[in-house]
């Protein structure tokens, strides 16, 4: 998944400095799949599902997508940048998370604590 979380994000950077060659539909449709990706990362990376400001991201990133062909070159590269940068965020927290599960892993007991606060040895 990382090459593909990747390839978007390099797409959408690569959009977002090329917006003025960009149709409205090109412009939606990579909005829309930027959209479908944040929700799989979030699903992925823990403690991000709560997230309301990702959320309300995804859903201003949704309603730029629909009213492309009304929106101005400055407005759709912006929430192309922002979705790339959502991404990013998200694929570094998984990154994050997979190395904390990592030296869980190594330490089974770290960061547990008894039923009277003392770590548990």
């Amino acid at each position: 998944m990382m090459t593909t979380v990747t390839a978007i994000v390099s797409e959408l950077f690569r959009a977002a400095n090329e917006v003025h060659h960009l149709t409205p539909l090109t412009a939606r449709r990579l909005l829309e799949r930027a959209v479908a990706v944040i929700r799989d990362m979030r699903e992925l990376t823990a403690g991000i599902e709560a997230n309301t400001a990702v959320q309300d991201a995804t859903i201003a990133l949704l309603k730029v997508a629909i009213s492309a062909p009304d929106r101005s070159e400055r407005e759709i590269r912006s929430a192309l940048i922002d979705a790339a940068e959502i991404i990013r965020l998200l694929k570094s927290e998984r990154h994050r998370d997979d190395e904390l599960g990592e030296k869980e892993a190594d330490f089974p007991t770290a960061g547990k604590r008894s039923g009277n606060g003392l770590p548990v040895s």
